[in-house]
């Protein structure tokens, strides 16, 4: 097998499929084959000529100015393989019940609340990097040139869309923000890390509470937390029979986890940080930057 074949078959199944099929549309589209008018997010066409397809790969259209267009495709790429590697530990059917829970949010959100778009990739991208951001909230990132805390990554994402592509792009990022706040809701059995910041920091060790942020100390509080929200049976059959893999079993039983599990390195030593993106991040190891392609 060539190394590109490695390369692409050591891609998680979720990540590469999005990937891939965000380069083929932009291919076809830059080639003059399939424009991406095929493919956008037309309600009125799911509505009226049943193209249900529209509503998936209207996620996937990346940005028409070329080079934006492939830094959002590997930022996509980074992001969705961070969270399916690191947080759901390639447990695919976790990993798609929450595709499933975030997408229909954005869905209802850019349809209710916002003009026909002709991509929804600022939603998916917001909702990637929140989740992200959160589980991984001590690490330290490159956002371009500017090295941050994930904590504040997309906080700084939606600004940097408000000023580069404008209000729209903003409000469609802030609906992807607004699914992935709303997931971490359901996995935190909480109304959230708003919530906790309202009522102000408890003792992370407290899990019958379910609430967020921690008491160590005031100058490192935080008020992210995550936990497991477990796939329903019936979706890890229905994964288990076309992958042969037996996802019911015990080995991916993450129950005895606790419902809230507090994040990682909430002290924030001077070793974490040396550490940087290096653990559970999708930029293992050679200090990539977001928006980049040179890494």
């Amino acid at each position: 097998m060539s190394e590109l074949g490695q390369f692409v078959s050591s891609i998680p199944p979720v990540t590469r499929t999005l990937t891939i099929t965000s380069l083929v549309m932009g291919g076809l589209n830059a080639l003059g084959f399939v424009s991406y008018s095929e493919f956008n997010c037309s309600f009125q066409l799911v509505w009226e000529k049943f193209e249900f397809h529209r509503l998936l790969t209207g996620f996937l259209i990346s940005h028409p100015q070329p080079m934006q267009g492939l830094m959002e495709i590997y930022m996509l790429y980074s992001f969705s393989k961070g969270l399916e590697e690191g947080k759901f530990k390639k447990n695919l059917p976790d990993y798609l019940f929450y595709l499933i829970i975030i997408v229909p949010v954005m869905l209802v959100g850019a349809g209710l609340f916002l003009p026909p778009t002709f991509s929804l990739n600022p939603a998916l991208l917001a909702a990637l990097t929140f989740t992200w951001s959160i589980d991984n909230y001590g690490n330290e990132v490159n956002f371009y040139f500017l090295p941050i805390k994930a904590s504040l990554l997309p906080a700084v994402s939606l600004g940097f869309r408000l000023l580069v592509d404008g209000k729209f792009s903003f409000f469609l990022a802030l609906t992807g923000s607004v699914a992935a706040y709303f997931y971490n809701c359901l996995e935190t059995s909480s109304f959230g890390p708003l919530m906790s910041l309202f009522q102000g920091a408890i003792n992370q060790n407290d899990n019958n509470t379910h609430r967020l942020g921690t008491a160590d100390s005031l100058q490192n509080v935080w008020y992210y937390s995550t936990g497991h929200l477990s796939a329903p049976v019936w979706l890890k059959s229905v994964v288990s029979k076309y992958t042969g893999i037996d996802y019911n079993s015990a080995a991916f039983n993450r129950h005895s986890f606790g419902a809230a599990i507090p994040p990682k390195n909430r002290r924030g030593s001077s070793n974490d940080t040396s550490k940087g993106s290096t653990s559970g991040s999708a930029f293992r190891g050679q200090g990539r930057r977001l928006g980049s392609l040179d890494s």
